[in-house]
């Protein structure tokens, strides 16, 4: 199984990504995409706006050739990328307006992606950095037939531990 490094972030620790087929043909896209003569990344400066200083030289993915220069993408160029690809779907939300996604709904994707498809939530806390379970459960989202089938489970799992006398039919008097 694929893995994605992640560099350390604000929590100051570095993490291991599980990555899924889909994601592993688009990076090896942008990896191929990027490759120099060499076979390698280019190495970028990138200038971290939190902490209002220069990062060292990184294989970082999202750059771009212009002339003989690398310069990374910023994360103003990114957002304005999102924007410009999702108004280019002409989806809308509930209101019929365009749809709008911030960098940070991503997270909130692969965490609920992640939990539904089974990953115990234990693992997104630590796969998505957060010190609380409460934390990383707050980012995966709930929809209302998941809850009802959730519940269902729930109600089954207790009916097979309880004594199946509690469970009989009801009597007409009843």
């Amino acid at each position: 199984m694929p893995l994605l490094q992640i560099a350390p972030s604000k929590t100051d620790t570095e993490r291991l990504l599980l990555v899924s087929p889909e994601l592993t043909d688009v990076l090896s896209a942008m990896v191929s995409r990027l490759r120099g003569p060499n076979g390698a990344i280019p190495l970028v400066a990138s200038y971290d706006i939190r902490e209002r200083v220069w990062n060292p030289p990184m294989p970082l993915l999202f750059q771009r050739s212009i002339g003989s220069e690398n310069p990374p993408f910023t994360p103003t160029a990114i957002r304005k990328l999102l924007i410009n690809a999702l108004a280019a779907t002409g989806l809308t939300d509930t209101s019929g307006d365009p749809l709008m996604f911030s960098l940070h709904d991503f997270r909130r994707i692969f965490a609920t992606n992640a939990i539904m498809s089974g990953l115990l939530p234990h693992i997104a806390q630590v796969i998505c950095g957060h010190k609380s379970l409460d934390t990383a459960m707050g980012y995966k989202a709930v929809y209302p037939a998941e809850a009802i089938e959730v519940h269902r489970a729930f109600i089954a799992r207790r009916r097979t531990t309880r004594p199946s006398g509690e469970y009989r039919t009801p009597t007409d008097q009843e």
